[in-house]
């Protein structure tokens, strides 16, 4: 392997592990510094930020659970990593936990050219173990927000301050337009584009679209001032102005900045808005924008392909059994007719 790899590893394996060479020691004759820094760049943007994060964190896990047992971490005996997730497994570590220890794993060992641990049988043998005596946690998944908990929420909420005005934009703007956290505070005011009959927004990349294809959603004038998307968008835009940069930034006191939101600062403050409106916040979460349009198109009747469009799900499956396939259950369920 090559030293254009400690872009894509957790610090501590790239000290730990890697040779220390000069910058240009292993490059063919005729490349330069500058081709090795394009090189680096392209392999990093590999992965997201949040993804190197995540495999920095379980990594360090595994290297601090090796050390206690005085086992090298990389390269990492299959054996040693069936011990790892039996311990934790008995722990109470959640399956989905140990599925992202592995993948953690195999990534640096993979970038290291280390043998992958993981790729042995006998691994493959323990998850399957595993996965058979403890099963996988239920996931607890966010509430869907309907339209009059929406209601209900934005209409606690004091709309002469600043933060008021921020804040039910991005409770109204993200229920209307279906778009995840990390769509959300990361639009600009460039990728929003005024129409008649609404606004049409361009996402330059999502979950689902890392390589930055971009997509277009649009969302359309509401039919009531409490609630209107279009219009609250605009009550913020006024407030914040045109100056280029993130659409919804950061209000320090009263002052408003040019600073993005974080994706965490959106779920905590559309929970308190939820609980301060007497809501029960427990599973409220940013997704409960997107959950709740989802769920609300379907039982107003919208067509699935229309849903999916606005959604821009790719499996369809999951659109329907996460959300549309509850609430049919409970509207068709032959236990109405019981008569318990």
């Amino acid at each position: 392997m090559t030293t254009f790899m400690n872009a894509v590893l957790p610090a501590t394996a790239t000290i730990n592990v890697l040779p220390r060479v000069e910058p240009t020691a292993d490059l063919p004759a005729g490349l330069t510094e500058a081709d090795a820094a394009r090189i680096t760049g392209a392999i990093a943007a590999a992965r997201t930020e949040s993804t190197r994060h995540v495999y920095a964190l379980v990594w360090n896990q595994w290297e601090r659970w090796c050390g206690s047992r005085g086992i090298p971490a990389l390269p990492g005996d299959p054996l040693a990593l069936c011990a790892y997730l039996t311990e934790r497994a008995e722990a109470g570590k959640a399956t989905g936990t140990l599925d992202m220890a592995c993948t953690a794993i195999r990534h640096v060992h993979r970038m290291t050219g280390a043998e992958d641990p993981v790729a042995s049988e006998t691994v493959r043998q323990v998850r399957r173990g595993l996965m058979r005596t403890y099963g996988a946690a239920p996931r607890r998944l966010a509430r869907p927000l309907t339209v009059d908990d929406i209601r209900q929420i934005v209409g606690g909420i004091d709309r002469s301050t600043p933060i008021g005005i921020r804040d039910a934009a991005i409770i109204l703007f993200g229920y209307a337009s279906a778009m995840r956290r990390a769509e959300i505070v990361g639009l600009e005011l460039a990728d929003v584009e005024h129409k008649p009959a609404g606004l049409l927004l361009t996402i330059r990349r999502s979950k689902m679209d890392q390589e930055g294809h971009g997509q277009q959603v649009a969302v359309a004038h509401g039919q009531h001032a409490l609630t209107d998307p279009v219009a609250a968008i605009n009550a913020w835009r006024a407030l914040r102005g045109e100056t280029p940069g993130a659409l919804f930034t950061r209000i320090w006191s009263s002052s408003i900045s040019l600073e993005p939101l974080s994706g965490h600062v959106v779920a905590r403050m559309l929970r308190a808005r939820a609980e301060a409106a007497g809501l029960d916040g427990t599973r409220i979460t940013a997704h409960s924008l997107r959950a709740g349009h989802a769920t609300a198109a379907a039982i107003a009747g919208v067509p699935l392909d229309r849903i999916a469009a606005q959604t821009r799900h790719k499996d369809l499956t999951v659109l329907v059994n996460r959300y549309i396939r509850p609430f049919e259950a409970l509207a068709t369920t032959s236990s109405r007719d019981l008569g318990l």
